[in-house]
C-alpha cells in the first residue's frame, strides 16, 4: 500500500494556515476566546521556554542560544503577562486542567526563582486539578542542579524529560549536543533519589553515520540505564544546515543512512524495547508503565479516537488547540516579548475548522494504535481507507475496535495523513513542497 514513508510526522491537527487577522478563521478563534466554553473537555497547559545552552545541529524548533540573565528575566515577565491575560478570557475561565508541561528549548536555563514565579502564576491563574500531571523539560546539566530538582520535587512535579539522543560521544560532539552522557546519567540518579515517578528521555535513530549496529549499541546502553520512559523517534534532516550536507559530500561529515534503513531501525527499536520490558504506549513512546503520559494523550485529542481534548499554549512558538482551532503563538522570542509588552495576545497563526470534528480523532488514532469502532466517523471515505488498511494487512477490525497491526505501526505517518480531510491534505502538500524546496537547497549529494 505504501512504498516510502511520509517525510513529516504531524503533532497538531487541523493544520495551521491563517495569519491575517482579517481571515474568517483568525477572527473566529478570537471570538471563541471571548465567549463561554460550550462544553467540558480534558485539557492541558503547554508553556514554552525557547532558550538553549547550544543549538543541536538537527534541531527543527524555534529556539535561541542565549546566556543573558536580562533576556531570561524579560521573557519570564512576558510569560507572566500572557498567563494573566489568558486567565481573564471567558473561555479559559471555564477550563480545568489535567496536565501542565514546561517545554523548550530548555526551561532548566531559567533561575529557580523565575521557575517558581511561573509555577505560582499558573496555579494562581488557572483551575489546575490537584492530581494534575506536571512535566518539566530541560537539558541534563541544568536539571542536575540540586536546587532546581529539589524545588520541582517539592512542587509535586512527577515527570522530568530531557534529551540523550545517542550514547555515542563522537556523534554527540558532531551534532553539537551540549551535555555529556555522564550528565544524563547523573540527572537520572538524582531524580530517582528525589522520588520523581517518571524520568523520560529523548532518543533518536537514523542519525548521520548510524547503522543497525550503532542503534543496537544505544539500545544496550539504555537497558543499563532503566529510564522510566523514552521518546524514541527518527531524526529529520529538514533542519540540518547546508554545511552538513557539504560535509557529507566531501567526506568530512557522517552520511545520512540509506532511506530504507529508517524502517529497519524503527523495527529494531520496537523489538528491543519490548524485550527490555517497555510498553509501546503511543507512537514513538515507550514506558515501563502500561499506560502513557497524560501529556501525549491530551496533545493528541484525548486518545483512542477521542477528539475533544484541548491544549492552552503559553510562550513564544507554543502551539495549542481550542474547540476546533489549532493555533500557534508568535514564533521568535523577541517579537513575542514585544507583543506581550504591547498588551496584545500573541496568536500568530490559526487553522480553519474541520468539516467533521471527529476527523481529528481519526487522524490521531494511529498514534494510539487502536480505537473503538463507535468513534469511527461513518462516511464513505473513512470506510474506504479502513478497508484499504485491512486489505493491506496494516489494520484489523474485530472485538468492537479498529487496531493497527505490527506492520501498520511502521507506516503511522502515512496513515495519519491519509485520514486528513481534503482541505487539510492540500495544506499538507504545500508544507511538504516548502520543506522539499528548503531541503533541496541544502542537499548537494
Amino acid at each position: 500500500m505504501y512504498e516510502t514513508l511520509a517525510p513529516v510526522t504531524h503533532h497538531f491537527y487541523p493544520l495551521q494556515k491563517y495569519t491575517d487577522p482579517a481571515d474568517e478563521a483568525f477572527a473566529g478563534f478570537h471570538d471563541l476566546l471571548r465567549g463561554p466554553k460550550p462544553a467540558a473537555s480534558d485539557n492541558m497547559i503547554y508553556l514554552h521556554i525557547p532558550y538553549c545552552e547550544k543549538r543541536c545541529t538537527f534541531c527543527p524548533f524555534h529556539v535561541r542560544v542565549k546566556r543573558d540573565p536580562i533576556v531570561y528575566e524579560r521573557y519570564t515577565q512576558a510569560v507572566e503577562r500572557e498567563i494573566a491575560m489568558l486567565s481573564e478570557l471567558p473561555y479559559v475561565k471555564d477550563m480545568t486542567f489535567k496536565a501542565v508541561y514546561f517545554g523548550g528549548g530548555s526551561p532548566s536555563l531559567l533561575t529557580v526563582p523565575q521557575i517558581a514565579r511561573l509555577y505560582d502564576a499558573l496555579r494562581r491563574s488557572f483551575a489546575i486539578e490537584p492530581g494534575a500531571e506536571w512535566t518539566f523539560e530541560g537539558e541534563p546539566t541544568g536539571l542536575s542542579n540540586p536546587e532546581l530538582l529539589e524545588y520541582l520535587a517539592s512542587q509535586g512535579t512527577q515527570r522530568l524529560s530531557y534529551g540523550v539522543q545517542t550514547f555515542d560521544e563522537e556523534l554527540r560532539t558532531i551534532m553539537n549536543i551540549a551535555a555529556t552522557v555522564q550528565d544524563a546519567l547523573n540527572t537520572n540518579d538524582r531524580a530517582k533519589a528525589l522520588g520523581f515517578s517518571d524520568v523520560n528521555v529523548d532518543m533518536m535513530f537514523y542519525m548521520p553515520g548510524q547503522d543497525l549496529e550503532a542503534v543496537e549499541r544505544d539500545l544496550v546502553e539504555l537497558d543499563n540505564c532503566q529510564f522510566d520512559s523514552l521518546d524514541y523517534y527518527y531524526m529529520s534532516y529538514y533542519a540540518m544546515p547546508k554545511s552538513t550536507f557539504l560535509g557529507m559530500e566531501k567526506g568530512t561529515y557522517p552520511k545520512k543512512p540509506p532511506t530504507e534503513m529508517r524502517g529497519e531501525m524503527h523495527k529494531l527499536v520496537r523489538q528491543r524495547m519490548a524485550e527490555m520490558g517497555y510498553h509501546n504506549v503511543t507512537d514513538h513512546v515507550f514506558a515501563k508503565s502500561p499506560t502513557g503520559s497524560e501529556y501525549y494523550r491530551l496533545l493528541w485529542g484525548g486518545g483512542f479516537g477521542e477528539h475533544n481534548a484541548e491544549t492552552l499554549a503559553i510562550g513564544a512558538s507554543a502551539r495549542g488547540y481550542l474547540n476546533g482551532y489549532s493555533y500557534a503563538n508568535t514564533l521568535a522570542p523577541d517579537p513575542y516579548v514585544d507583543v506581550m509588552e504591547s498588551g496584545e495576545l500573541p496568536v500568530f497563526k490559526v487553522s480553519g475548522l474541520l468539516k467533521d470534528p471527529r476527523n481529528r480523532g481519526m487522524v490521531f488514532f494511529p498514534k494510539f494504535f487502536r480505537m473503538p469502532l463507535s468513534r469511527v466517523p461513518d462516511d464513505a471515505r473513512t470506510r474506504l481507507l479502513i478497508d484499504n488498511l485491512v486489505e493491506a494487512g496494516l489494520a484489523v477490525v474485530g472485538d468492537g475496535e479498529l487496531a493497527l497491526t505490527e506492520e501498520g505501526k511502521d507506516w503511522i505517518p502515512n496513515i495519519t495523513i491519509d485520514f486528513f480531510e481534503d482541505e487539510q491534505e492540500a495544506i499538507n502538500q504545500d508544507w511538504i513542497g516548502e520543506l522539499d524546496s528548503h531541503y533541496s537547497n541544502r542537499v548537494t549529494l
